[in-house]
C-alpha cells in the first residue's frame, strides 16, 4: 500500500496529495475518452496500480505521465491497445509541457537568446508570415491529431525532429507539420493549409532534412548529394573533400565516385613520384566523415564511395570495411559500392579474364557505357595497357566474401543505370547516392541533389463497410469456420453461429460433400448466400484508393518543386545542378502494411499485382503533375523572354503589350526562371535540359525497359502533352529507405517485408519487446493470443511458421523476410522498376549466405535489368533473436 502522505508536484509548482482515483481517472480519460475514434480494450485499473507502486514523494506530474506511459508500454506485448494508451499519455504530457498556440512558440523560438545574444531558431520570413497571420494559422491547427501518433512515433519526433531550447521541447507534432507547410508554400496560405491538412492525416511525409530544417535559418531540405572527384590532383581531391565536409555539415548524405583517381604506383609527373593509390585517400575521407558530423553532433557524416571494378585498386577497395586486417588498410566508417559494367558480369558468367587498369594511364573508361565502354576496354586490353589480368570469378568471389562479412559493397549496374535514365542526354552517370535509389548525372561542375518525400501507402486502403449481420453454419473443429468467425470479429461484423445440422434441416439434405463454413448475409428481405471462408474473405476485402494516391502524388510533386526553389545549397555546384535538371524522389512506406490490411501474403500473386499497380499510379501522377507545372510556366517564361527583348531592342509585340521591369522581376521570382531556360524557343516551361532527353524523344521509363504499361491510364495523351510542354522535372520516382519516417507514421519500412513478428526496440525511455500488431489482432480475433503463444513466437525468433496451433493461412500471411524466397523481392522490384525513373533501395536477406546463393541472386537481378542489384545484404545466424536497429546512413534518405 502506498503512503497516503505522498505528494505530487504539479506543473503550477504546487504540491498535492497523491490520489489513486485521480490517476485512474486520467488513464481512463485517455483510454475511453469520447474524443478518440477508438475505445481501448485494456484494464485501466491494473495500469494505475502499477503506476502507484512506482510513485515517490515529490514526483512531478510530468514524470508521473512519463512513468504511466512507460508502464503502459511494458504491457504492450499482452495487447496492442497498451501501445496506443502509452502514446496518448505521452502526447498529453507533451501538450501540458508546451505552449498552446503555434504563434506563441514561433515567437519564443525567434527571440531565443544564448549568452545574452539573440540567436533565432526561425527564419525571418517565417516569423513575419506567422506574426501577420497568427490568428488564421492558429485556428487551422488541430492538436488532437497529435494523438494519432503512437508511442514510438512520438518518441522519434521528440528525439530528433521537434525543436528544442536548452533541451526542452518547444514544438508539438502539429507545429512541425505547420512549420514545414508554411516553409514549402510561403505566402500562399491556402496551399500551406491544404498541405498541413494532408500531412496531419499521415498521408505522406517529407524527408528528415526537410522536417528538421524547414523554417530554420538555413533551410537545407535535400537528403542526397552525388559528387564526382573534381580532378585527379591534390587540389582536386581536397576541393572534393571540402565539398563533402560542407554538405555533411548541413546533414546531407553523400555518394562519391572515385573511378578516375589514379591507382597505386601510378606515376605523378608533378613530383616525379608514385601514387599511394585510393586507400590512403579514402582514409582521409573516412576521418572527415567522422569529424564533420551532421548538423552539429546529430550523427557521423555518411559517405558512400563508388568504384568501377576495372580499377587497379579494386581488391584493396573491397577490403576496406572488413573487421580484420591491417588498420592502415581499413576505412570502416565509409560505405562502399561497385558501379558494375555489363562486360564484367559477362566475364564472370563465362569464367573469363578481367583486366585491371589505372585510370591515369587508360583514360575515359568511366565516361562511357554499353558498347562504347566495351570497345574502349578491349582497346586498352589489346594494347596491353592493363596493370594486371585476373580471373573474373576471383574478383567476384572477393566481392561476395566482403558482402557476407560486412553487408557491403552495394552493387549497381552501370549500363542499366545509364540506358534507363532520363538524364542520359547530359552525359554518363557515374554513381548513385548513399542509399542506392538516386541515379543522377554529376560532373566537376555539377553536384547532383535530390529532395525526397514518401507516401504512406496504407492510408489508401479503404475498409469495406458492412452493416448486415452474417449467419455462419459451422462444424466442430473446423479451422475455416474459426477463421470466418475471426474475420467477422476483426471487422466488427455481427454474426450468428449455427450448427451445420440446421443447414441440413433447411435444405432437406445431408451435408455430405458440403464444405464448411457456409455463410449467408442476413437482410431485411431474406438472406444472401456468400459462400465459404474464401468467399467471405473476398467479400470483406478492402479496396485500394488509387485516385487518392494519384492526388497525393501530385501534391508531393508540387511540394518538391517548391523545395528545389527555396532550398539552401551548401556549395554552388549543387545549386547549378538542381536548378538545371530539377530531379525529385518520390518514395513509399508501408507497402507491407497494405498487403496485411488487404489480407494478402507478401509472396502472393495478389500482392505482386497491387505492388505494380501502386507504382504505375505514382509514376503516372508525378509525370502528369510535372507536365502541368511546365505547361503553367510556359506563358510566363514566354512573357519574360519578350520583356528581355523589349528592354534590349525596344521591340513591342503585335498586340502592343509591354512587360515592365517590375513585372519581369515578379515573374522571375515566382517561376524561378534561370538563364539556361532562355536559350531555346520551345519547351519554355520545362526544366532547362529537357531537350534531347528520352522524354523529349517520346520515351517513358517503361519504354526504356521495352515493356508496356497497363490500360488504366491515358499514357498517349500524357505523352502528347509532354511533347508540347515538356516536364518540370527530369526524374520523379525513387523509393528510398524510410527508416526514421516510417517509425514516425507507424509503417513498415519502404517496400520491405516483415523482418520479425517480435523484436526489441530501444528508445530513450527504455527497451521494449515489440509484437507485430496485425498478427496479434488476428490471433486475438481467433481467441488464440496468450502469454504461452507469445513465448513460443519468441523461442522461434519471431517466426510463426512452426507453431501448430496457428492456422496455415495466418502462418503464410506472416512469413518473415527470412522465410520468403528472395526471388519474390527481386521480382517485385522488377515489376515496379519500369515505373521508377531513378532506382530503389533494395535490401536482400539470406539467413546463411554463400557465394553460390549470392551469385544466383545477383545474376538474376542483373539479367532482369535492375539498376540497383543490392543495397545491403542482410544476414543472421539461424538462431539469433531479432534486434531493432537503424543503419546510420538510412536516416539521411528517410523520406
Amino acid at each position: 500500500m502506498y503512503n497516503r502522505t505522498m505528494r505530487v508536484l504539479k506543473r503550477s509548482g504546487e504540491y498535492e496529495e497523491v490520489s489513486f482515483d485521480k490517476i485512474l481517472t486520467r488513464i481512463k480519460s485517455l483510454s475511453r475518452g469520447k474524443e478518440f475514434s477508438k475505445q481501448l480494450n485494456i484494464d485501466e485499473t491494473l495500469v494505475a496500480q502499477k503506476v502507484v507502486k512506482e510513485i515517490y514523494d515529490g514526483v512531478k506530474t510530468s514524470e508521473l505521465d512519463e512513468l504511466s506511459s512507460q508502464i503502459s508500454m511494458s504491457m504492450y506485448s499482452t495487447h496492442p491497445d497498451f501501445k496506443i494508451l502509452a502514446g496518448r499519455i505521452a502526447v498529453s504530457n507533451l501538450h501540458k509541457n508546451t505552449l498552446i498556440k503555434f504563434s506563441d512558440k514561433i515567437e519564443v523560438m525567434y527571440n531565443y537568446q544564448s549568452d545574452g545574444v539573440k540567436k533565432p531558431l526561425i527564419a525571418d520570413y517565417l516569423y513575419n508570415l506567422v506574426k501577420n497571420n497568427k490568428d488564421k494559422i492558429d485556428s487551422i491547427i488541430d492538436y488532437s491529431l497529435d494523438y494519432e501518433y503512437d508511442f514510438f512515433g512520438l518518441k522519434t519526433l521528440e528525439k530528433t525532429y521537434l525543436y528544442k531550447i536548452n533541451k526542452q521541447i518547444i514544438e508539438r507534432p502539429q507545429d512541425m507539420l505547420m512549420r514545414v507547410s508554411l516553409s514549402i508554400h510561403r505566402n500562399n496560405l491556402d496551399l500551406a493549409f491544404e498541405n498541413y491538412n494532408l500531412m496531419s492525416k499521415h498521408l505522406f511525409t517529407h524527408a528528415t532534412p526537410t522536417l528538421y530544417n524547414a523554417g530554420s535559418r538555413r533551410e537545407q531540405f535535400a537528403s542526397c548529394f552525388l559528387l564526382t572527384m573534381q580532378e585527379d590532383s591534390i587540389k582536386g581531391i581536397y576541393k572534393t573533400l571540402s565539398d563533402c565536409a560542407q554538405i555533411s555539415k548541413h546533414a546531407g548524405g553523400i555518394g562519391l565516385s572515385v573511378h578516375d583517381i589514379r591507382g597505386v604506383d601510378s606515376y605523378i609527373s608533378g613530383t616525379n613520384g608514385n601514387s599511394n593509390g585510393l586507400v590512403p585517400m579514402l582514409r582521409v575521407f573516412n576521418d572527415t566523415a567522422r569529424y564533420v558530423d551532421q548538423g552539429g553532433g546529430k550523427r557521423n557524416g555518411s559517405f558512400a564511395i563508388y568504384l568501377e571494378p576495372w580499377h587497379n585498386d579494386i581488391f584493396e577497395f573491397i577490403e576496406l570495411k572488413k573487421n580484420h586486417g591491417n588498420e592502415l588498410e581499413r576505412a570502416r566508417d565509409l560505405f562502399y559500392a561497385l558501379w558494375i559494367p555489363d562486360l564484367f558480369m559477362k566475364e564472370v558468367k563465362e569464367d573469363g579474364e578481367w583486366c585491371l587498369f589505372c585510370p591515369n594511364e587508360c583514360k575515359g573508361l568511366s565516361d562511357v557505357w554499353g558498347k562504347e565502354f566495351e570497345e574502349l576496354y578491349n582497346k586498352y586490353k589489346n594494347n596491353n595497357k592493363y596493370r594486371k589480368i585476373v580471373k573474373a570469378r576471383e574478383l567476384w568471389s572477393e566481392i561476395l566474401t566482403s558482402q557476407i562479412e560486412t553487408g557491403n559493397p552495394y552493387l549497381l549496374y552501370k549500363d542499366s543505370c545509364n540506358q534507363k535514365s532520363n538524364q542520359q542526354n547530359l552525359g554518363t552517370i557515374k554513381s548513385s547516392n548513399l542509399c542506392t535509389e538516386i541515379i543522377e548525372y554529376t560532373s566537376p561542375d555539377e553536384t547532383a541533389v535530390c529532395n525526397l518525400a514518401s507516401i504512406s501507402l496504407k492510408k489508401f486502403v479503404i475498409p469495406k463497410i458492412v452493416n448486415d449481420k452474417m449467419i455462419i453454419y459451422s462444424k466442430p473443429n473446423c479451422v475455416y469456420c474459426k477463421l470466418a468467425k475471426g474475420l467477422c470479429i476483426k471487422n466488427n461484423i455481427e454474426f450468428d453461429e449455427l450448427n451445420y445440422k440446421e443447414l441440413t434441416s433447411l435444405s432437406g439434405q445431408e451435408p455430405f460433400g458440403v464444405k464448411f463454413p457456409q455463410i449467408y448475409k442476413s437482410q431485411n428481405y431474406g438472406r444472401e448466400y456468400i459462400g465459404g471462408y474464401t468467399e467471405l474473405e473476398e467479400y470483406l476485402r478492402p479496396e485500394y484508393d488509387f485516385e487518392g494516391l494519384r492526388k497525393i502524388t501530385r501534391q508531393i510533386t508540387k511540394n518538391l518543386n517548391n523545395i528545389i526553389d527555396y532550398n539552401y545549397y551548401p556549395i554552388p555546384e549543387t545549386k547549378r545542378s538542381n536548378l538545371r535538371h530539377r530531379p525529385i524522389g518520390i518514395g513509399v512506406q508501408g507497402l507491407t502494411n497494405v498487403f496485411l490490411e488487404m489480407n494478402y501474403p507478401f509472396d502472393s500473386e495478389e500482392a505482386k499485382k497491387i505492388n505494380e499497380e501502386i507504382f504505375e499510379c505514382i509514376y503516372y501522377a508525378s509525370m502528369e503533375e510535372s507536365m502541368e507545372l511546365a505547361k503553367e510556366r510556359t506563358e510566363y517564361v514566354e512573357k519574360f523572354k519578350l520583356g528581355l527583348k523589349q528592354l534590349e531592342t525596344g521591340f513591342v509585340s503585335e498586340n502592343g503589350e509591354f512587360t515592365t521591369s517590375l513585372e519581369m522581376d515578379q515573374i522571375r521570382e515566382k517561376y524561378n526562371i534561370i538563364n539556361e531556360e532562355l536559350n531555346r524557343d520551345e519547351y519554355l516551361g520545362s526544366y532547362s535540359s529537357f531537350i534531347g532527353s528520352p522524354l523529349q524523344k517520346g520515351k517513358f521509363q517503361f519504354d526504356l525497359w521495352n515493356t508496356k504499361p497497363s490500360n488504366r491510364y491515358d499514357w498517349k495523351n500524357l505523352m502528347d502533352n509532354i511533347q508540347k510542354y515538356g516536364t518540370r522535372n527530369s526524374l520523379l520516382v525513387a523509393p528510398m529507405p524510410t527508416a526514421s519516417t516510417a517509425q514516425i507514421l507507424g509503417n513498415y519500412e519502404c517496400f520491405e517485408p516483415i523482418m520479425s513478428n517480435i523484436y526489441t526496440r530501444r528508445v530513450l525511455a527504455g527497451e521494449y519487446m515489440i509484437m507485430n500488431d496485425y498478427l496479434v489482432e488476428d490471433l486475438i480475433s481467433l481467441n488464440l493470443w496468450t502469454k504461452e503463444l507469445k513465448d513460443k513466437i519468441i523461442l522461434n525468433d519471431g517466426s510463426v511458421l512452426s507453431i501448430d496451433e496457428i492456422p496455415n493461412l495466418i502462418k503464410y500471411k506472416y512469413k518473415t523476410v527470412w522465410e520468403i524466397k528472395q526471388k519474390y523481392i527481386v521480382d517485385m522490384a522488377i515489376d515496379r522498376g519500369k515505373y521508377i525513373c531513378q532506382s530503389q533501395s533494395m535490401n536482400l536477406f539470406l539467413e546463411n549466405p554463400t557465394i553460390s546463393k549470392l551469385t544466383s541472386m545477383h545474376f538474376y537481378s542483373w539479367e532482369k535489368g535492375l539498376k540497383t542489384g543490392i543495397y545491403y545484404l542482410r544476414s543472421r545466424p539461424s538462431s539469433k533473436a531479432i534486434q531493432f536497429t537503424i543503419s546510420p546512413d538510412c536516416v539521411n534518405c528517410s523520406g
